[in-house]
Parts: C-alpha cells; sequence; structure tokens
C-alpha cells in the first residue's frame, strides 16, 4: 500500500498560486491577500464565486519534471544508472505546493477613509520532505534493477492543511501617508495531516518453479514486493474514521477510513482563528510596506486522531487514539516591498518575501515594473530570484466587458512553455466585476 501523501505528491505535481507578480499590480482587488493594507482603487468589487481567483503553486528542490521523467524512462535500461540521478539529489527532497480557490469575495471603499472586504476561501498546504530515494515510489518496482532491493526511506515528513476560511479585511487610511491593515480570519479546518519518523521499506523476493509438460521441464519465477511502512501520524479529519475500519485500539486500513456517505457529514467544524496585519507609507513618490500573515495554526477538537504502528503484508497492526485536540500548522508568510511612482500610471518595485515552515524556509526577492493603461489594462513584468533563478513573470488584467475584468498571473512565464525544467510553477487567474475607479490621496506623486 503507497500512503495518502506519495498518492497527494503525484497528485500535486500537475499543478501550476503567484505569489509575487501580483503584490503591485494596479486596480486588482487580489492584492490586498498579500498586504491587508492594500487598497484597491475602485468603489466596489465581488469575486464571481469559483472564478474569481484560483491560484496555485508547486515547487521541488532537488528535480524537475523532465529530470524525473527521464528516471522513470531509463529504470528498465541495462546501461542506466539510475543512483547517478539519486546522487544528484543534494540533501533531502523537498516537494511543496498551495492551492487556493476563492468561493465569495466582495469589497467596498470606505470613500477617502479606506476599504472594507470579505472573502471565502478554500486553501490546501502540502509540504513533504524525504531522502532522495522517495522517487522509487513513483517508478514501476518492476523497472527496478534487482541491485537496487531493499529500497528503504527513512524519517519521510509530511504535512497537510487544508481549511475554508472567511477573512474580514479592514484598511484604514491613517493620514496622507500611513495606511494600516487588519484580517483576522476564521477558519473551518477540513483535513490535516502531520507525521514523524515515517520510514518506508521495500523488498523483492523471487520465488521459482518447476513443471513439468509432456516430459518438458519449465521453470517459472514469480516476484513479489513487500512494502512496509511505520511510524507515526496525526490526522485531522472532516468526518468521522469509518467505524468499520476500527478494532478496539486497531485499525484495518484495507476498510478504507471514510465512512459511506461520508460527504454528507461534512460541516464548518474544527474552527481556528489566524491573523493578518499590514502596513504601508508613502514618503513623496516612494511607497513602503510590510505585512505578515497565517499568524495562526489550524486546530481539530473533533475527528483527531493519533496513529502509529506498522503496516505490510504480514503486519497490520495500526494503532488509533482519539484525540480531544491536535495542531497542524500553517505557514506564516511575511512581505517586505518598496516601489517608486516615476509616472502617473507606472511604478518599479522590489518585494522581499519569506514563508516559514516547520521544517524550512523559502525566501525570494522579486523585481518588477508596474502599471496600467487607462481602464482598460494592468500588468505586471517581474524577476524573481530564490528557488530557483529563471523566474521571469508577467501578469496582466484585461476588461473585456463593462466592469469586468479577466487576469491571468504566473511568476513563472518561461516554465509554462517550457515545463520539463521547471522546479517551481505557479499561477493565479480569475475575473472580477468592479465598479468605479479611486485615485486615493497616498497613491498621488
Amino acid at each position: 500500500m503507497k500512503i495518502t501523501f506519495i498518492a497527494l505528491f503525484l497528485l500535486l505535481t500537475v499543478f501550476v498560486k503567484a505569489q509575487s507578480t501580483m503584490y503591485f499590480m494596479e486596480r486588482m482587488p487580489q492584492s490586498n491577500a498579500f498586504n491587508p493594507a492594500n487598497i484597491p482603487t475602485m468603489k466596489f468589487h465581488i469575486g464571481i464565486p469559483a472564478l474569481n481567483n484560483v491560484s496555485v503553486e508547486a515547487y521541488n528542490t532537488g528535480f524537475n519534471y523532465g529530470e524525473l521523467d527521464d528516471f522513470l524512462d531509463n529504470l528498465e535500461s541495462e546501461n542506466y544508472n539510475p543512483d547517478e540521478f539519486i546522487n544528484s539529489i543534494d540533501g533531502n527532497n523537498k516537494f511543496i505546493s498551495e492551492a487556493r480557490a476563492n468561493l465569495l469575495s466582495f469589497g467596498f471603499s470606505l470613500k477617502d477613509k479606506g476599504y472594507f472586504a470579505f472573502d471565502m476561501t478554500a486553501t490546501n498546504y502540502f509540504v513533504n520532505e524525504a531522502q532522495p530515494e522517495v522517487v522509487y515510489l513513483l517508478a514501476d518496482y518492476d523497472d527496478i534493477p534487482v541491485e537496487n532491493f531493499p529500497i528503504t526511506i527513512n524519517q519521510m515528513d509530511a504535512t497537510e492543511n487544508g481549511f475554508i476560511s472567511m477573512g474580514f479585511t479592514y484598511a484604514r487610511v491613517m493620514n496622507e501617508n500611513l495606511t494600516i491593515g487588519v484580517r483576522p480570519v476564521i477558519n473551518f479546518n477540513t483535513f490535516g495531516l502531520k507525521t514523524s519518523g515515517i520510514n518506508y521499506k521495500i523488498t523483492r523476493e523471487e520465488t521459482h518453479y518447476v513443471d513439468t509438460y509432456y516430459d518438458e521441464t519449465f521453470e517459472y519465477t514469480d516476484v513479489d514486493y513487500n512494502e512496509t511502512f511505520s511510524g507515526n501520524v496525526i490526522l485531522g479529519m472532516p468526518t468521522e474514521i469509518n467505524p468499520e475500519a476500527i478494532d478496539g485500539n486497531e485499525l484495518d486500513l484495507d476498510e478504507g477510513l471514510f465512512p459511506d456517505n461520508w460527504e454528507d457529514e461534512i460541516g464548518l467544524k474544527n474552527a481556528s482563528l489566524s491573523l493578518d496585519l499590514g502596513a504601508t507609507y508613502q514618503f513623496e513618490e516612494w511607497q513602503f510596506s510590510a505585512s505578515l500573515l497565517n499568524l495562526g495554526t489550524g486546530k481539530w477538537r473533533n475527528n483527531a486522531y493519533n496513529l502509529n504502528g506498522v503496516y505490510n503484508d504480514e503486519d497490520e497492526t495500526i494503532y488509533i487514539e482519539e484525540k480531544d485536540k491536535i495542531k497542524v500548522g500553517i505557514p506564516t508568510k511575511i512581505y517586505l516591498g518598496a516601489k517608486r511612482q516615476f509616472a502617473p500610471k507606472w511604478n518599479y518595485a522590489l518585494l522581499l518575501h519569506n514563508t516559514f515552515y516547520s521544517t524550512r524556509s523559502n525566501a525570494s526577492a522579486t523585481l518588477s515594473l508596474n502599471g496600467h493603461i487607462g481602464s482598460m489594462l494592468s500588468t505586471s513584468v517581474s524577476y524573481t530570484a530564490g528557488y530557483k533563478f529563471n523566474n521571469v513573470g508577467l501578469g496582466f488584467r484585461l476588461r473585456f466587458l463593462p466592469g469586468t475584468d479577466l487576469y491571468f498571473v504566473t511568476d513563472n512565464l518561461l516554465q509554462c512553455f517550457n515545463y520539463k525544467n521547471a522546479h517551481r510553477v505557479t499561477a493565479s487567474f480569475g475575473i472580477n466585476i468592479s465598479i468605479g475607479t479611486e485615485q486615493l490621496p497616498k497613491q498621488s506623486i
């Protein structure tokens, strides 16, 4: 049995959130997701449900898609040495993904005093860290050379947090220079996973048979693979674990984790709070900004479990304990920005960003040119250093119907055309309806 987060690794690698390019884009209400003090230059906006903002990001440190594809295609070749690819992965491989879908959003100007916005969003974070040998779990075991068995992967860790959130953004213009923003967020946690000390081992066994047919002897060989999984898992569920899978304090994974018709039991349970803070300061033609996001953690007070034990073909002893409360972290993010308005409709900017995960942080720096042409078009061209160094970004907002804008933003334009060389792929897209445009005093030059 291949455990849940290995399947998620396969699923999430096909996805493509633009974290940096969108930050300074003009007339984009989504920019306040990165800094609650960012005030859209419009009187009112509403997002079309499910089409307002869909954004996803995937980042893998040790190899790109093309290298993995080459590894899987050549494993069964006699002249291919898979250890060269394994050894090329420096340290543990880390895979990070984030997916967001805005379910409902709207906002309105408070005249010259600020802006209020509401957002309801579905979010999922996933982080996996494992030894380089984890790539063997993505292969057909029959293709792996015999001498590479047994395959052992120790201390494989994963964290996943899925939740539906409701955020209330209030941005206040304090004076002609300073604007502050705050966003309290209620998170309704749906699925959480945090592992520790996960060990995975694959052994290969051959059984030889001899058969005689019409005085002629035939030899057969059957190959079996035995997978052993052991460790500890903290699990937060959207519903109770399947009662038929629980016998005393043991869990039978073959019965499945989810009960029949479990979708009908999902509600807005396991609420927790987080907080986003932000500020901008205008000094002549310069604007400086800072924000701190996701101050909080996901909590489950219902359907919270601890699993530990060993699972393989011979020993299926997984112990289950229901907990009063578990916590699964939400990655904290910090943004520091500076932009200079060198023309009435154009600016250039620098943005520093860091996301803090439980085992690591990811830092980046982005240079961008941002502006708009009338009310029809906003655009941003960016370059991001960090992650890897080939991140050229592009964003545009196009008014294709009266009051209706279509936008697309990516931090990785080149990888959209050359995905096989991508370690990190991001994209955001959606449709906004906005009424009226304003130029606030703090944004004038």
